[in-house]
């Protein structure tokens, strides 16, 4: 080969070249044997699986049970409802003969559903039992669960045990017995005396005109602030009992409902009899022209989103007290004028921002798979109801917001907006951008705008155009769900709500206005004017959360809802002094012992701070 390859590295290539020709098959011959093995390999897999179907279906042709899923679905008042297993339902899983039918089926559902004939929704008995199919239709009573697979031809056959609550003949009366202690009422509660509990329920009830509601979550075995909103569950309807003006009763319902309602009417519908020498009864009934809604203090955010579903409920348009219950049962002892329920909607919009908004200094609602439309059209009932009573609105939420909710057009800036609703490092970079575009950091900018999914590259041109699309997105577009459900409800409130920024300003607290709110003595010893100097010096150090804390401790409310804080003095000493508030008359008692401003404005920072308030004046 030197002959025709001069070069010694050429002649040991060829050579190479050719032992690899050799050691290695034909391509073509090695695609063909490939492509005859995946063939040959699919035919066995064919008639492996042809085998199998015809043994299984040979050996469910000869069992004589087989395998069903049973589940639980309950009438909720609209529609049959599926339910889980944290509430005794689930989906279960047993073998049963095939020759089993409906009666069958059932017994076993009941079995399941409802463990020695009752669950958390009652006692077998009042519910209106059936059993249907995967496609919820009612089983035939002759139809065998065998009979039922050959036909459908599934592989796994469901069926349902349907319930629904049997509806109570109208005239018909149950006697009920008044309970000694509210202990009957909430199994939870530690022991109270009867003397205590029913003097306190005298304290806030008036039997003549006086309703009380009641409302709890479902599976409340303890009352807790960690409870999950989708627990909650509200009666649709609620039970009326007549009774005499000079008595109450008290109705525990908890098997079948959460709501204990007590009602005050004539009684109707007796036996006629000689009534000659007493006096004869009312024709008319009296209505009921002030409602007591009970709730638990750490439950107020979902149990009043749960209250305020029904949108037929009458006392939104009457008169309404709060009572609030401790988490160790006990009534608080604060009666309500106004200052209870300022303090519930103060501590309800809390909740709310922190579980269903987000941003900054604005808030913005966000969609949440456990809130639905009715859930969000009692939010708004909610503001509809604070606004009317209290004048009290949630201005953290983005004005454009409640703008396009109640106006149906927005006439805020949206970019003065949007900047609050971002954080403030965010709100540092776009406001730098807008001054001066090009000193700005671009790196750091790019990084923002894609963090709300911005596809255009910014430019000094264009940079003002992003913002404005950016803003109508976040504060229009995303929540615009949540605007629909609150259109309808909150339109009443345009004419009061007409400038939307003048109410935010005039809500919103500040030093100026809370100092201008102070009314003290107008004679004061020298310990009193030296008290008056340090509250003054301690509110002027507040920044806005603490002005906030102030005015719900003095108030009930965290916004400045224009009410006189009267200024006492009290001659609290040692381990006694604290300052003392009362929520409805907005006063605030300060003790004269204090040797210097830092013991007092630590003392007030310790109170504030506890976010521990319990109403104890009556």
């Amino acid at each position: 080969m030197r002959g025709y390859f001069p070069s010694y590295g050429d002649r040991l290539a060829v050579m190479g070249f050719c032992r690899r020709q050799e050691s290695e098959p034909p391509c073509r011959k090695s695609k063909l044997f490939e492509r005859l093995k995946s063939k040959l390999s699919k035919r066995q897999k064919n008639d492996n699986s042809q085998t199998e179907t015809q043994t299984t279906r040979k050996n469910n042709s000869q069992r004589t049970v087989r395998k069903v899923e049973i589940g639980w679905m309950h009438y909720d008042g609209q529609g049959f409802v599926q339910m889980r297993a944290k509430k005794g339902g689930g989906t279960r899983k047993l073998s049963v003969p095939k020759d089993w039918k409906r009666e069958e089926l059932m017994e076993e559902a009941i079995r399941l559903f409802f463990p020695n004939g009752k669950n958390s929704y009652g006692s077998v008995s009042e519910f209106e039992l059936d059993v249907t199919n995967y496609q919820e239709v009612s089983l035939d009573n002759e139809t065998t669960v065998g009979e039922m697979y050959n036909t459908s031809k599934l592989t796994m056959m469901r069926f349902y045990l349907t319930t629904k609550k049997v509806e109570r003949e109208e005239g018909t009366e149950s006697e009920v017995e008044m309970p000694d202690t509210m202990e009957d009422v909430h199994s939870n509660n530690q022991d109270q005396s009867p003397t205590t509990s029913s003097s306190r329920m005298n304290d806030f009830i008036q039997a003549s005109d006086t309703d009380v509601i009641f409302v709890e979550s479902v599976g409340n075995d303890a009352v807790s602030p960690l409870q999950s909103t989708e627990d909650l569950n509200v009666a649709d309807d609620y039970l009326n009992v007549p009774f005499q003006s000079s008595s109450m009763t008290l109705l525990d319902y908890s098997d079948t409902s959460d709501v204990v309602t007590v009602f005050t009417d004539d009684i109707t519908g007796i036996d006629e009899q000689n009534l000659d020498d007493t006096l004869p009864l009312s024709p008319e009934p009296i209505v009921p022209h002030k409602k007591i809604l009970v709730l638990h203090r750490g439950q107020i955010f979902s149990e009043l989103i749960a209250h305020f579903c029904d949108e037929t409920l009458a006392h939104t348009r009457n008169e309404v007290e709060v009572k609030l219950l401790l988490p160790n049962g006990q009534y608080e002892m604060g009666h309500d004028v106004g200052g209870v329920f300022r303090d519930c909607l103060s501590e309800f919009w809390q909740e709310f921002y922190d579980q269903c908004t987000l941003g900054n200094n604005f808030k913005v609602p966000f969609l949440r798979h456990d809130f639905g439309k009715e859930k969000w059209e009692s939010v708004a009932r909610i503001i509809l109801f604070g606004w009317k009573k209290e004048k009290y609105l949630p201005i953290k939420l983005a004005p454009a917001i409640l703008q396009q909710a109640i106006q149906g057009s927005v006439k805020s800036d949206l970019i003065h907006n949007f900047l609050k609703y971002v954080s403030e490092n965010e709100r540092a970079v776009l406001e730098s951008c807008r001054t001066d575009f090009c000193s700005a950091d671009q790196e750091e900018l790019l990084e923002i705008l894609d963090n709300y999914s911005c596809w255009r590259i910014p430019t000094e041109e264009n940079f003002k155009q992003i913002l404005q699309e950016l803003a109508h997105k976040t504060l229009i577009q995303e929540p615009a769900y949540v605007l629909e459900q609150w259109a309808g409800i909150l339109g009443p409130l345009s004419k009061d709500l007409e400038e939307m920024e003048d109410v935010y300003c005039a809500l919103q607290p500040t030093v100026r206005k809370i100092v201008r709110s102070l009314k003290f003595p107008e004679t004061m010893n020298i310990h009193q004017k030296d008290i008056s100097k340090h509250l003054t010096a301690y509110l002027r150090e507040c920044d806005a959360k603490r002005q906030s804390l102030f005015l719900r401790f003095c108030t009930g409310s965290d916004l400045f809802i224009g009410k006189t804080i009267t200024v006492d003095f009290t001659d609290l000493k040692g381990f006694e002094r604290r300052p003392v508030a009362h929520t409805c008359g907005c006063f605030l008692r300060l003790s004269v012992h204090y040797d210097n401003y830092p013991d007092f404005r630590s003392e007030m920072n310790k109170i504030l701070e506890s976010n521990v308030w319990v109403m104890d004046i009556v």
